[in-house]
C-alpha cells in the first residue's frame, strides 16, 4: 500500500485531499445530526455510535468503488449542467500572488489523481467513523 501511494500521489495532491476529507466529513456529520433528529429515540440508528458506524461502512463501500474506478472500471455518473461561478474582485489583492506555487484545485487534476484522492478521503474518513463508533 505504502509503494502504490509513492507512485500516486504528489505534493500537489494535498489541498484537493483535504478539501475533500473536510467536506465529506462535515455532510457525513450534517446528515448524522439530521438521522439523530428525525428517527426516533429508541430506535437502532439513534445513538451516535450506530450512526458512525453506518457512515464507516458508506465510506468503506465508496472507498471501494473509487478503488475500481481506479482499476479501469467505468461508473456512468449524471450529467448535471454545472454553472460557472464567477470570484469576487479582490480589493487587496490575492495572497496566491505572492507564493511560488502554483494552487491546484481538485479540479485541476487528471482523472487518476482525483481518484486517487477520492480514494484516500474515503479511507481516512472510514477511520474516522469506525474509531468513532468504537469510542462512543
Amino acid at each position: 500500500m505504502i509503494k502504490w501511494l509513492r507512485n500516486h500521489f504528489d505534493r500537489e495532491m494535498i489541498r484537493p485531499l483535504i478539501y475533500k476529507v473536510f467536506t465529506r466529513g462535515i455532510l457525513a456529520l450534517f446528515a448524522a445530526q439530521l438521522a439523530h433528529f428525525f428517527l426516533p429515540a429508541g430506535g437502532t440508528l439513534s445513538s451516535f455510535s450506530n450512526l458512525s458506524l453506518l457512515l464507516g461502512f458508506i465510506f468503506a463501500l465508496s472507498a471501494v468503488l473509487a478503488w475500481l474506478r481506479m482499476d479501469g472500471m467505468k461508473i456512468p455518473h449524471a450529467k448535471l449542467p454545472r454553472m460557472k461561478r464567477k470570484d469576487p474582485p479582490f480589493l487587496t489583492g490575492d495572497l496566491a500572488d505572492h507564493i511560488d506555487d502554483d494552487i491546484v484545485t481538485f479540479d485541476e487534476l487528471d482523472q487518476e489523481e482525483q481518484n486517487a484522492c477520492v480514494l484516500l478521503a474515503d479511507l481516512i474518513l472510514t477511520v474516522i467513523c469506525f474509531t468513532l463508533a468504537a469510542i462512543v
